[in-house]
């Protein structure tokens, strides 16, 4: 990957609108490495770093990737505040210009990145086109049982991903989200579209964790900003 100029936080601003018509795509993404993970009681919370194609830069947590990565709000005020910046690739070294004169400089070391403060990223697996295997569950406790069975030829059923995972409460053109159902799947770009048999589709953040030997079978994935887990 390598970027022949840098690209200016203004002009990403400034270009919003044309580049949400034509679609952002990510170049590559990574999480935060953590030390230790959180007590089993409370919800695991993830920062990710991406590196878009044409330059731009977003760190921050999934929240703000509702329906993915390429449906970043890049005129979204509380987006371009705090965690949207511009990115140039100088060998093994990434300069990141952040809000308010802020600059990072991160050294590339095989698929992991060290950045200022001693901070360590890892690079995620790209996912397109994947075809996944399994019944995952969310690893969050909750009220109502929350789980999705991915199958090997597209198709998946699922139990709450939509309402309790998502926090969709309605889908394209008003249709209510469903409780659960069934349909197919598709994954492209760390997106998961769910589309359900008769009905329109729900978008979400999706990713895989380092550290995975089997994609089609992952221990463990992010659906939205929750860890799910394989059940075994």
């Amino acid at each position: 990957m390598r970027i022949a100029a840098l690209v200016g936080l203004t002009l990403a601003v400034a270009s919003a609108g044309a580049a949400g018509d034509a679609g952002l795509r990510v170049q590559e993404m990574y999480v935060r490495s953590s030390a230790k993970a959180p007590p089993a009681s409370e919800r695991r919370r993830f920062d990710f770093l991406v590196f878009y194609a044409d330059g731009v830069a977003y760190r921050g947590d999934a929240s703000l990737l509702g329906a993915g990565p390429a449906a970043l709000q890049l005129d979204d005020e509380s987006v371009r505040k705090g965690h949207l910046g511009s990115y140039q690739v100088l060998g093994d070294e990434i300069r990141i210009s952040w809000p308010a004169n802020k600059t990072e400089v991160m050294r590339r070391r095989g698929e992991r990145l060290s950045g200022a403060a001693g901070t360590r990223w890892q690079r995620l697996p790209k996912v397109n086109a994947l075809q996944l295997q399994g019944t995952y569950v969310i690893a969050a406790g909750t009220a109502e049982p929350v789980w999705i069975n991915f199958g090997s030829d597209g198709t998946f059923w699922d139990q709450g991903v939509i309402r309790h995972a998502a926090n969709l409460q309605r889908l394209e053109r008003g249709v209510p989200a469903p409780q659960g159902g069934g349909g197919t799947y598709l994954l492209d770009d760390y997106t998961l579209t769910l589309s359900y048999a008769g009905g329109p589709a729900a978008r979400m953040f999706f990713c895989i964790l380092p550290g995975e030997k089997n994609l089609t079978q992952p221990k463990r994935l992010v659906v939205s900003t929750y860890l799910f887990e394989l059940k075994q």
